[in-house]
C-alpha cells in the first residue's frame, strides 16, 4: 500500500510543471526541518540553554562571591578582629568551590581554537557538501561588566562566549547527515540557529551558529 502511494506520488510530481514541482519540494523541505527541529535539535537546544543558564547563575555567584570578599577586606583592613576574619575564611572557601564548579562546566566544552576546525572536519565527511564560508562572531563576556559606582571594584569574572557561522551548500538529506555527525561529536557546543534558504532544486543554502565558551578571551582560530 505504502508503495503504491509513493509511486502515485512520484506519478503526479512528475506531471507538475518545474516551477511547481520547486514549490513543492521547497514546501517539503521546511516540513522535514520543522520536524527535524522538533525531534532531534529543539531537545539539545533545550537542554544546551539550560546548561548555559546554570553557568551563567555559576558566575553570578562568583562575582558576587568576589564583591562580598572585596567588601569584608576592606573591612578588616579598618577594623580587624575574629569574627570578620572567620567569615572571610568562610567566603574564600565558598569562592574556591564555585570557581571549581564553574571551571567543570566550562571544561566540558570545545575549545574555541578547535571548534572551527572540527566543524569544518566533519563537513568533509559529507563529500557533497560545499563549505563556502567560515566566520568567527565577535567575542563577548558572558556577563555584562558591572557599571555600578557603587559598588567595589573586584577582577572581573573571564567566562567568555565564542561564535562560529558556517555556511555550506547541499540538500536536505546531505545537511541532515552533516548534523547527525555533529550531534554525535564527543565535544559539547551550543547551538544558536540553523537558517535553510532553498536555492537551485535541490540544492539549498545552510547557515549554522555556534558558541562555546571559555576563560580566555580571543578569536577562534580559523
Amino acid at each position: 500500500m505504502n508503495a503504491a502511494w509513493l509511486k502515485t506520488y512520484l506519478v503526479r510530481f512528475d506531471a507538475l510543471a518545474p516551477r511547481e514541482q520547486i514549490a513543492v519540494s521547497s514546501l517539503l523541505l521546511v516540513s522535514l526541518l520543522m520536524f527535524l527541529y522538533l525531534l532531534v535539535l529543539e531537545p539539545q537546544m533545550l537542554q544546551a540553554q539550560a546548561m548555559h543558564k546554570q553557568i551563567e547563575n555559576t558566575t553570578l555567584q562568583v562575582r558576587a562571591s568576589e564583591q562580598q570578599i572585596a567588601l569584608l577586606e576592606k573591612r578588616l583592613s579598618q577594623n580587624p578582629n575574629a569574627e570578620n576574619q572567620q567569615l572571610l575564611a568562610r567566603l574564600q572557601m565558598q569562592m574556591q568551590q564555585l570557581n571549581l564548579k564553574l571551571q567543570m562546566k566550562v571544561e566540558g566544552l570545545i575549545a574555541p581554537a578547535q571548534m572551527a576546525e572540527v566543524l569544518e572536519a566533519v563537513l568533509t565527511q559529507t563529500s557533497a557538501l560545499k563549505l563556502e564560508k567560515l566566520n568567527n562572531l565577535p567575542v563577548r563576556p558572558l556577563l555584562e561588566e558591572n557599571s555600578d559606582e557603587n559598588e567595589v571594584t573586584v577582577r572581573e569574572v573571564g567566562v567568555y562566549q565564542h561564535g562560529l557561522q558556517i555556511e555550506f551548500r547541499g540538500s536536505y538529506l546531505q545537511m541532515l547527515a552533516y548534523l547527525k555527525l555533529l550531534k554525535a561529536l564527543p565535544w559539547n557546543f551550543y547551538w544558536d540557529s540553523i537558517e535553510v534558504t532553498m536555492d537551485e532544486y535541490p540544492q539549498a543554502q545552510i547557515v549554522i551558529s555556534v558558541h562555546t565558551l571559555s576563560f580566555t578571551p580571543g578569536w577562534i582560530g580559523v
